[in-house]
C-alpha cells in the first residue's frame, strides 16, 4: 500500500514539473508548419514543449513528400499578446534554416494566419503523431 503511495506521489510531482505550452500558442504554431513546405507535403509532429528562453512554442516535426526522402525539421513561434481577432499574435518564427524573414514573415502572417476563416487543412496534410499515439493506447 505505501509503495502505491510513493509512486503516485513520484508521478503527481513529475507531472507538475512537465513543461506547460499555451494550446492557443501551439495550435497556431501547427497552423504554420503546412505554409513552410511545399503543397502536398506530409507533416508529421514527433514532439513539442516550450521555445527556449521566451514565451512560444517549439514543433519538432518530420516532413515527407512523395518521391523524396523524409527530413526533420522544427518551428519555433514566439508570440506577443494577442492579434486583432484575439489569438495569439505571432511576433517571431524560426525554422532549423534561421530566423524566417522580414518580408517572407509578414506575407505568412497577412495571407496564411490572417485569413478569415483560416486556411483550410486537409486531415492529409497534418497528422500529430502524438495524437496518433494517444489514440492508440
Amino acid at each position: 500500500m505505501r509503495n502505491g503511495l510513493v509512486i503516485t506521489a513520484v508521478v503527481l510531482t513529475a507531472g507538475a514539473c512537465a513543461p506547460v505550452v499555451a494550446p492557443d500558442q501551439l495550435a497556431l504554431c501547427r497552423e504554420v508548419l503546412p505554409a513552410l513546405h511545399d503543397p502536398g507535403t506530409l507533416i508529421r509532429e514527433s514532439r513539442h514543449g516550450p521555445a527556449p528562453a521566451g514565451s512560444g512554442v517549439r514543433i519538432d516535426y518530420l516532413a515527407e513528400r512523395q518521391g523524396l526522402p523524409r527530413s526533420a525539421h522544427f518551428a519555433t513561434c514566439r508570440f506577443e499578446g494577442l492579434d486583432r481577432r484575439g489569438r495569439p499574435d505571432l511576433a517571431e518564427l524560426s525554422t532549423e534554416r534561421g530566423p524566417f524573414p522580414g518580408a517572407r514573415f509578414v506575407i505568412l502572417k497577412r495571407w496564411w494566419l490572417d485569413q478569415v476563416p483560416s486556411p483550410p487543412r486537409s486531415a492529409g496534410t497534418v497528422r500529430s503523431g502524438l495524437a496518433e499515439r494517444a489514440a492508440a493506447g
